[in-house]
């Protein structure tokens, strides 16, 4: 039986009119989601215990969190908002009580108690907490799965690793441990306002949870990817820029200069090691994450959503999304129209 992440929560909210004024707050404040109460759950009583962690970071800006730690007595709904998702790290949700459905990439997943959810923001179409859950979620920042990755398969892994989202009980109850011990160097560090930077045992603690999940979870690598000869760095490095930078007016030319390269040999690089160019490959994923905004039904024009991934006009978008899916974006947009996942696990 996995065991709380915290000692206890920081926030309560006992009222409906609480817990839905924080929602709207939250939804404010935090775009990367949106979230939306589908039920109030079988108690008549609403509720709501949060628990954060703050990350530290150099400079003025707001930290991000490490750890959010969640009960809740309501159905909630939780949508992705991909345009401001790109580059957001990757969310390990670990289930502690109740149960969590998960739609990505185009499958559904669901983690009882015990079992836990690896979870990519650009990619999640939604997701749906039973009412009496009990969640906690850990950022694990996507350099430090880069950084094991090539160091132990370099030839394999591209970016960041792919993995399935569906976490075991024995991984994921490592992860937790792992995962409390970091949020603990982080709260005794809250007592010396002084310092800022993380500590160094829990960037350690960072580099093993990445490293439990690069060995120990079965990874989504086409067979085809192992016949590949070694990639050198520089393609790693213009992949990951061009995924920090998916929503930026960039060119040719600005891909080279952050891969460290002339633009000659990176052509010749991503020719050589995946088959189309920088600017193919820039042009599939902003298809890709268009297509995921049609998919849940949020949008808006074809033309806004045309501007708003880096394409001229909306007919230029169309014939890219034809050529890229075999179908026009408004066939998209009825075809892919989701349903709530799943229904009140009471």
């Amino acid at each position: 039986m996995l065991r709380p992440a915290l000692a206890r929560p920081t926030v309560s909210f006992e009222s409906r009119e609480a817990i839905e004024a924080y929602m709207e707050g939250l939804n404010q404040r935090s775009p990367l989601a949106q979230r939306k109460i589908r039920s109030w759950g079988p108690q008549s009583a609403a509720h709501l215990q949060l628990g954060l962690v703050p990350m530290p970071i150099e400079g003025p800006s707001e930290p991000a969190v490490f750890l959010a730690e969640s009960q809740n007595s309501f159905v909630l709904d939780v949508q992705s908002q991909p345009r401001f998702a790109a580059g957001a790290p990757l969310l390990l949700g670990l289930v502690l009580g109740g149960s969590v459905s998960l739609r990505q990439g185009g499958a559904e997943f669901v983690a009882q108690a015990g079992e836990g959810l690896l979870i990519s923001p650009a990619d999640v179409e939604r997701a749906q907490f039973s009412a009496d859950s009990h969640f906690v979620e850990f950022a694990l920042p996507r350099t430090h799965l880069r950084r094991v990755g090539a160091e132990l398969a370099p030839a394999h892994w591209l970016g960041t690793p792919a993995f399935k989202p569906l976490l075991a009980p024995p991984l994921a109850q490592g992860l937790l441990f792992m995962g409390q011990q970091a949020a603990r160097l982080l709260l005794q560090q809250q007592q010396q306002p002084s310092s800022r930077a993380a500590p160094p045992m829990f960037e350690q603690c960072l580099e093993m949870m990445a490293l439990s999940l690069v060995q120990e979870q079965q990874l989504a690598v086409e067979t085809a990817s192992l016949a590949r000869p070694l990639a050198p760095r520089s393609v790693q490095r213009a992949l990951e820029y061009i995924e920090a930078q998916v929503l930026s007016d960039i060119v040719l030319a600005d891909i080279a200069e952050a891969a460290c390269v002339s633009v000659s040999s990176l052509l010749r690089h991503f020719q050589t090691h995946l088959g189309l160019s920088p600017m193919a490959y820039l042009r599939q994923l902003r298809l890709d994450r268009a297509r995921l905004e049609l998919r849940q039904g949020h949008a808006g024009s074809i033309r806004e959503l045309a501007l708003r991934w880096g394409f001229q006009s909306a007919g230029k978008f169309s014939q890219a999304y034809w050529r890229q899916f075999g179908e026009r974006p408004s066939e998209g947009r009825k075809t892919y129209a989701l349903a709530p996942l799943g229904g009140d696990r009471r």
